[in-house]
């Protein structure tokens, strides 16, 4: 009975969602476009929530379908969408990837990027709309109320998917491969590594509000979640997030905290003590008794020297977008094995190197300094300590993805990386109002001096 009762709420729970989301569209087009930004917030890195609704009519749309109706009610509402300097560069970036996708094409003889008969489209286009992400944040996340707002629901999506890894998953003694904690990305097929890199990624920005904001509750709701995220950190068994954990540790303690700096030392001195005996075993495992590189490790990094290579080759402008994954297949490894057409890099450093060449390389270098300075910016210049820790987070946040991206590609899944430009929107759009109150706060003084 209780069973059935569940099937029940579970099935009544879908259709509330799914006709409430197109019910949104409706209200972000014609009242107010931030109602789709919000539930986009919460859908994105759910898909094990938005990916039931692929049954149902249009069900499979709802993203883009959302989407487009916060984009149209921007236009709306205020006739047209405000561009910052950021905004611009993002453009050309999304420009720049949609002409590599050409490259790519042609070079491998694909059908023309105009149809979905060309499988790389519809991987662009899922690109172009989380990248986009930002333009519509700083439309409608105008005053710091909003910005605010959809910082918290960043926040609580986060405890969401935490408390869930907490109760769906136990570990064991010791590290088995079948036993790694996979979250709500398992559902778009991606793994463990990724999960981690979200929570480290993302969770240094929680980490950063916790710091410096002062509101009880607010303090309260960013602790829990720190807390919660330690568990699908450790149980995801990612080395690669567990790296960028430590270097961000290590940062905000040189920016802020001296005291974490003594956390990072007792980690490194005393982390076989400190960590769980199945973390432990895990990380034990990138080199064996011998000193000789573990299996995985050793191959990801003969794929990076495949990767290096295929620059050399196509220095300026790379393979193309895709163009690695297309390329590989047919190289041999030195353990004898055949890689697959298909296989990914395992770094999107040399695969966005290979595939888009010194161009892209410099400008994916551009966005990250563009992001990592924003977030410094406003750390210094916020007016409030809400600002403040943001704009510290993120900078957490910024070096975190630089260093999961370099064990795997955690920069072009639109469920793994939109939060990445949310958060980046909300950051900038927090700097434009500190700006704004600073030059009308240093107005108000200027004649009173004279």
């Amino acid at each position: 009975m209780l069973a059935f009762v569940k099937a029940i709420i579970k099935i009544i729970s879908l259709r509330f969602f799914y006709f409430g989301s197109f019910l949104t569209a409706l209200i972000s087009i014609f009242k107010d476009a931030k109602w789709g930004l919000l539930l986009l917030v919460f859908y994105l890195p759910q898909p094990n929530i938005f990916y039931k609704f692929h049954g149902l009519f249009w069900g499979k749309d709802i993203i883009d379908i959302l989407f487009f109706s916060v984009l149209f009610g921007i236009f709306i509402r205020y006739k047209g969408l405000k561009l910052n300097n950021n905004a611009v560069l993002i453009i050309f970036f999304i420009i720049i990837y949609y002409l590599e996708l050409w490259n790519s094409s042609l070079r491998f003889s694909l059908p023309v990027p105009i149809t979905t008969a060309n499988d790389l489209l519809r991987d662009w286009k899922n690109f172009a709309i989380m990248a986009f992400l930002y333009v519509l944040v700083i439309n409608v996340a105008r005053d710091e109320d909003r910005q605010k707002t959809l910082t918290l629901l960043i926040t609580f999506v986060i405890l969401i998917i935490a408390i869930r890894c907490f109760r769906e998953f136990t570990p064991g003694t010791s590290f088995r491969w079948d036993k790694r904690l996979n979250g709500p990305f398992e559902a778009v097929g991606l793994g463990s590594n990724h999960l981690g890199a979200f929570i480290v990624d993302y969770g240094a920005v929680v980490f950063g509000l916790y710091l410096f904001d002062k509101d009880r509750v607010r303090k309260w709701l960013y602790l829990a979640t720190v807390l919660f995220c330690l568990h699908p950190l450790f149980f995801s068994y990612s080395r690669g997030a567990y790296i960028a954990a430590f270097g961000v540790i290590v940062l905000f303690g040189l920016l802020k905290k001296r005291s974490l700096i003594l956390v990072a030392l007792v980690v490194t001195l005393a982390w076989q003590t400190l960590l769980p005996a199945s973390v432990v075993d895990r990380i034990s495992m990138t080199e064996n008794e011998h000193g000789q590189i573990e299996h995985s490790a050793s191959t990801r990094m003969e794929l990076w020297e495949f990767a290096i290579n295929l620059f050399k080759k196509y220095p300026l402008f790379g393979v193309g977008y895709g163009g690695y994954s297309l390329s590989v297949g047919g190289y041999q490894l030195s353990s004898g094995e055949e890689v697959q057409q298909g296989f990914d890099s395992h770094n999107f450093w040399v695969k966005i190197l290979c595939e888009q060449g010194a161009l892209g390389f410099s400008l994916f270098l551009l966005i990250l300094f563009k992001a990592f300075h924003s977030g410094i910016k406003l750390f210094k210049m916020g007016n409030s300590n809400f600002q403040r820790g943001l704009g510290f987070g993120f900078t957490g946040c910024v070096l975190s993805m630089a260093i999961t991206n370099v064990f795997g590609d955690r920069w072009s899944y639109l469920s793994l990386g939109s939060y990445f430009w949310i958060i980046w929107g909300i950051v900038d759009s927090s700097l434009a109002s500190a700006t704004k109150e600073i030059a009308i706060k240093n107005a108000v003084q200027e004649p009173v001096k004279k």
